[in-house]
């Protein structure tokens, strides 16, 4: 802070001079036929629907004016300086209009008052609120919990916000130090002793969701009484909900004796059945929203959880149990399309759940949000690619496998990528057929998103071809994308390609047999291969 902070009131009277013959914006923009502006006065104007009205708005455009060219003497970018209507009047109640709009015309009034006048009267006025402020600083010492320190900081830069001292009523009367910042350094030391715990980890939530978060310090102690911000939100990500992004909301909490405070999920339907986030702050720019140093301090002491809300988790993750027991995998007698790598055999295998669809880019999302991963799947920011609907692509096996796991977790059941011949097993839903509805070629009706459909040149929203359903309700067996397994008919055990089935919106309609397959390289991704999981019983 510069030494001209003392209040070299002369070096004011010059800059506010030049700054009048400016027509500088430190002064209010009178009206040119109420008033001619002179050297050494501060000016204020204010219009309104009463006297009253426009009387207090000229005095607190006056006392803005003043407050800016004071700390404009030092700092030439400093913005505009405003203060509350109680320290207007504190500082000028008793100040006559300079002039007044005539009877009968709209309120309006013009305040003046010298300088050197307005510099005698702000420092009576900045000595008293020093003498007060300074004291209360003092006492902050004596508080021996946390939330007392911050919030009698708090109460301190609300003081000077309102008076509009923040960056002018130094520590000491003849002092360079701000009162401010050292009120901030205090609040700053007892924010960094604040640790947050949210009650409900990152993963699923659902409507019987109950949160809360808990304040202690740093030695465990709870922190009691502390005013906090909490905002929800919902990320821009991949979403089969209406608004691709909810606004957020945000409310504040404090704290009880124990530390706790409960915190309430939105009503808004726009925050259900999608990936949302929970941020819990201290909420100190509640108090002085104007302060940059407490913003800091807020971002600073900010912890979130990433979620994803289900009114039905069961529904929203539908799947279809496939019975265990006997079938025929590999090509079926009338399928003359068939070559010798899809040998007929006789497959056994246990019973278990396949899902309805193929994995979409939302349920990939909520994945993604809810663990926090730092690498998303190619395309997913390719507007052909990435609708919520539609299944994902560009995911590697490891990918598919890693969505499984965090699935099982969240849901206690064990998800899987399907054998080949568990994938054929619900391709065929206990039918020889060679098309998961029948034998019918897909350019019959058009049964599925293949190469030439005439409805998709990229893959379609899951479940668009209601008549390319099997008899147990899968959808998208055939086609719009190929869906990897975890089988590999290489012999080397090092070997990373897998099998893929159902064809894709890429291929023509001879590829969409059940039979048929592909062995591509799991490590990599692709733009017509998603997947679909299982879940064992």
């Amino acid at each position: 802070m510069s030494k001209s902070m003392r209040r070299n009131r002369f070096s004011i009277l010059l800059v506010s001079v030049c700054i009048a013959l400016a027509g500088g914006t430190a002064f209010a923009k009178t009206s040119p036929e109420l008033v001619k502006q002179e050297e050494g006065f501060y000016y204020g104007y204010g219009k309104g629907t009463t006297a009253e009205e426009a009387s207090l708005e000229a005095k607190r455009d006056l006392v803005s004016s003043a407050l800016t060219a004071t700390l404009r003497a030092v700092d030439a970018k400093a913005s505009r300086v405003s203060a509350s209507d109680k320290s207007v009047e504190a500082r000028l109640g008793d100040l006559k209009p300079y002039v007044e709009a005539k009877k009968g015309s709209s309120p309006a009034v013009t305040y003046r008052i010298k300088i050197a006048d307005w510099d005698k009267k702000e420092k009576a006025y900045a000595d008293t609120l020093r003498a007060d402020l300074a004291a209360r600083f003092n006492g902050l010492a004596n508080k021996s919990d946390v939330s007392g320190r911050i919030n009698e900081s708090l109460a301190i830069l609300a003081a000077l916000s309102d008076a509009g001292e923040t960056e002018l009523l130094t520590a000491q009367p003849a002092g360079t130090e701000l009162l401010s910042r050292k009120v901030e350094a205090v609040c700053a030391d007892a924010g960094r002793t604040l640790v947050f715990t949210i009650s409900v980890k990152d993963g699923f939530i659902d409507p019987a969701s109950q949160f809360a978060v808990n304040a202690a310090d740093s030695s465990g102690n709870a922190v009691a009484g502390l005013t906090l911000a909490v905002t929800w939100e919902t990320p821009a990500l991949p979403t089969a909900a209406a608004e691709a992004v909810a606004p957020e909301v945000r409310a504040t909490v404090k704290t009880d004796s124990l530390g706790n405070a409960a915190v309430d999920y939105p009503v808004s339907d726009d925050y259900h059945n999608r990936p949302v986030t929970l941020t819990v702050t201290t909420a100190f720019t509640e108090t002085v929203p104007s302060s940059a140093a407490l913003k800091k301090m807020d971002a600073a002491n900010a912890v979130d959880a990433c979620y994803v809300h289900f009114d039905d988790v069961t529904n929203a993750f539908a799947s279809v149990t496939v019975p265990a027991g006997k079938f025929n995998a590999g090509a079926v007698a009338q399928d003359t399309r068939a070559g010798k790598k899809e040998a007929a055999r006789v497959v056994t295998t246990d019973s278990y759940a396949v899902d309805v669809g193929p994995v979409t880019n939302a349920q990939y999302a909520a994945f993604l949000h809810a663990t926090r991963a730092e690498t998303v799947p190619e395309y997913f920011d390719n507007s052909d690619y990435n609708q919520g609907t539609q299944p994902v692509v560009g995911v590697s096996v490891k990918d598919a496998e890693a969505y499984a796991d965090w699935l099982s977790a969240q849901t206690g059941f064990k998800y899987r990528l399907p054998t080949e011949e568990e994938w054929e097993k619900a391709a065929r839903a206990g039918k020889e057929t060679i098309y998961p509805w029948g034998d019918d070629s897909p350019a019959d009706a058009r049964k599925a998103n293949y190469n030439g459909n005439g409805s998709f040149t990229a893959p379609s929203p899951v479940g668009a071809f209601e008549n390319g359903k099997n008899d147990w309700g899968l959808v998208d067996m055939a086609g719009n994308v190929w869906e990897w397994t975890s089988s590999a008919h290489s012999k080397d055990t090092g070997s990373t390609l897998r099998i893929v089935k159902g064809g894709s919106w890429m291929d023509g309609p001879t590829e969409l047999r059940i039979s048929n397959f592909r062995e591509i390289d799991g490590l990599n991704g692709y733009a017509d291969v998603g997947f679909r999981l299982v879940k064992e019983e």
